[in-house]
C-alpha cells in the first residue's frame, strides 16, 4: 500500500513538471511579436488572431479545449504541420521554426488569456 501511494505521488509530481516547465508570459511575447521573440522572418501570431475570444473558439470549434494546455499545443501543432483543415497554407511558414517550448508556451499563454484581453490584441495587430 504504501509503496502504491508513494509511486502516485511520484507519478503527480512528474506530471506536474511539463506544466511547471510552460511559460506564458514568454508564450505571450511569442504571441505578440512573433518574428522579434523567434528571429526568423514570419508573421506575427496576433496579426491574423488578434481577438483571443475568436482563436479559442476556433481552438475549440476544431476539436481542442481552449482552457486544456495540452490540448491548445495538440491543435497548434496540427495546423503548423498541415493536418488540421483549412489551416495548412499559412501555418507552414512556422513548420520547423517553432521547438516544442515555444508551442507550450504559446499554449500556456493561450490558456489563460481571456476575453477581456482582445482589445490590447486588437490594438496591437493594428501597428
Amino acid at each position: 500500500m504504501r509503496t502504491a501511494v508513494a509511486a502516485l505521488a511520484a507519478g503527480a509530481l512528474f506530471a506536474a513538471v511539463p506544466a511547471a516547465a510552460q511559460d506564458p508570459a514568454r508564450g505571450q511575447t511569442l504571441f505578440t511579436n512573433t518574428r522579434g521573440a523567434i528571429g526568423k522572418p514570419v508573421g506575427n501570431c496576433v496579426a491574423c488572431h488578434a481577438n483571443i475570444g475568436a482563436l479559442r473558439e476556433m481552438i475549440r470549434n476544431r476539436g481542442g479545449k481552449p482552457d486544456d494546455a495540452v490540448s491548445v499545443r495538440r491543435v497548434l501543432q496540427r495546423a503548423i504541420d498541415g493536418a488540421q483543415p483549412g489551416a495548412a497554407g499559412v501555418k507552414a511558414q512556422y513548420r520547423g521554426v517553432f521547438k516544442a517550448k515555444d508551442l507550450d508556451d504559446l499554449a500556456a499563454y493561450i490558456v489563460r488569456a481571456k476575453l477581456s484581453s482582445a482589445p490590447r490584441h486588437e490594438a496591437l495587430a493594428q501597428r
